[in-house]
Formats: C-alpha cells, sequence, structure tokens
C-alpha cells in the first residue's frame, strides 16, 4: 500500500497538478471544476426529490463561489492594463480581432469589478440592500456576457485570418520546395526545418483559437440565463460550466 501510495504521489502527472494548483489560475479553474460540478448533482438529486443532499452540494457550491470571488478581488486591473496595452499597439490587418479583444479585455474588467462589489456586498463591508445587490448581480451578468461576446468575436476572425495565412503559407512552401532543386542541401535543409516551425505554430494558434471558442460557447449560456434571455436548467449549466 505504502509502495503505491508513493508511485502516485511521486508520479510526474501528480507533480503537474500540483504545480497548477500552486498558482491563482489553477486554484479557480480546480475550483470551478467543483463548483459547476456540485451545481449539476445537487440539481440531480433535487430532481429524485432528495431536498438534503442537494442543500449539501448547492451549500459547496455557494462556499467555492464566495471562494472564487476572493482569489478574484484584484483582477479587474489585470485586464484594464491588458486592455490599455492592447489599445496602444498599432491595429494591424486583423483589425477586427484586435478591436473585439480590447472589448473582451474591458468587459471582464467591468465583470471582476461588479462581482468584487458584489462580495463586499455581501459580506456586508459595503451597505447594499437586496435590490441595489441584484442590481449589481445583473450588471456582472451583462459584463461578462459582453466579454464573451466579443472574445466569440475575436476568436473568430482570427480563425479567418489564419486560414487564409495557412493557405498562402501552403502555396507559398510548394513554390519554395520546386525552386530548392537550384540550392545547396544545407539552404534547402534550413528552410525546410524554418517551414516546419513556422507550420506547428500556426497549428497550435488554431488549437488555441479553437478551444477558446468551445470555451465560449459553453460559458456564454451562463450569464445568458442569469439575465433571462435563455431558460437553461441548473443541469445543463452545471454541466456547461
Amino acid at each position: 500500500m505504502s509502495s503505491l501510495a508513493a508511485q502516485v504521489i511521486l508520479h510526474p502527472k501528480f507533480s503537474q497538478g500540483l504545480a497548477v494548483l500552486a498558482t491563482t489560475i489553477g486554484r479557480d479553474k480546480a475550483y470551478r471544476l467543483i463548483q459547476y460540478l456540485s451545481r449539476l448533482i445537487a440539481w440531480s438529486l433535487l430532481r429524485r426529490g432528495d431536498v438534503e443532499a442537494a442543500a449539501r452540494w448547492e451549500g459547496l457550491k455557494n462556499g467555492l463561489a464566495t471562494a472564487r470571488r476572493v482569489m478574484r478581488l484584484f483582477r479587474p486591473a489585470e485586464f484594464l492594463q491588458s486592455a490599455m496595452t492592447l489599445a496602444q499597439k498599432p491595429v494591424g490587418p486583423a483589425q477586427v480581432a484586435h478591436l473585439a479583444q480590447i472589448g473582451r479585455q474591458l468587459g471582464y474588467a467591468g465583470f471582476f469589478t461588479n462581482d468584487m462589489i458584489l462580495w463586499l456586498g455581501q459580506v456586508r463591508f459595503l451597505k447594499l440592500d437586496k435590490v441595489q445587490l441584484e442590481r449589481f448581480q445583473r450588471l456582472t451578468f451583462k459584463f461578462w456576457l459582453s466579454g464573451i461576446i466579443f472574445s466569440l468575436i475575436s476568436s473568430s476572425a482570427s480563425m479567418v485570418k489564419l486560414r487564409a495565412d495557412s493557405k498562402r503559407f501552403r502555396l507559398s512552401a510548394e513554390v519554395s520546395r520546386r525552386e530548392s532543386s537550384e540550392k545547396g542541401p544545407d539552404e534547402r535543409s534550413r528552410e525546410e526545418g524554418e517551414r516546419r516551425e513556422r507550420g506547428r505554430a500556426m497549428l497550435a494558434q488554431r488549437q488555441t483559437l479553437l478551444s477558446q471558442l468551445i470555451i465560449d460557447s459553453c460559458d456564454i449560456w451562463i450569464p445568458a440565463t442569469g439575465l433571462g434571455y435563455t431558460n437553461v436548467n441548473d443541469g445543463v449549466l452545471g454541466a456547461l460550466g
């Protein structure tokens, strides 16, 4: 048993998990996983009529939501800084993606700012009545929704540009290969290595954009339902989250 425990604890994957949990973002993602899983389980138990067990999972969900708010207290400054950095950069060919990315950063800055105010009101540091808390909750959802929409626009525009860049890259690679017969073996090897490196970079960018599109496509239903724009039950929201 001790040998098995040592193998698990000393396994490289276990070390990678600890490295992720050592960061604030890593812990936030882990808490989010448990939070939305708890939401799904609470909904399932409530449907079966097990109110007591559902209340336990609901309490875990709410506790983790509060813990995540504490960890995100100063994140508005991070997104505002990113928006200002992007705004100062010259707008290149990818104008839509660039401007949408600025909108995303501002949307998330507003989301985390209102989320922080909401938490300060819930812990009674700020004197906010029920109506004010509900107003800040709606503002939180609105900024979150706008941030996700801008993120979807940015990722979609970047995918369109990447597809066009990939076509041009393939054409230029074919032309270079046809002309490589006139070059020396060292130069041909160097150019082929550069093309492979660029191809791997474009593939990695495509995977990143696809991942972001999938994440945003799942996340968008949460604030949309919170605002009443869609009617999705807690079970589906828990699975999406």
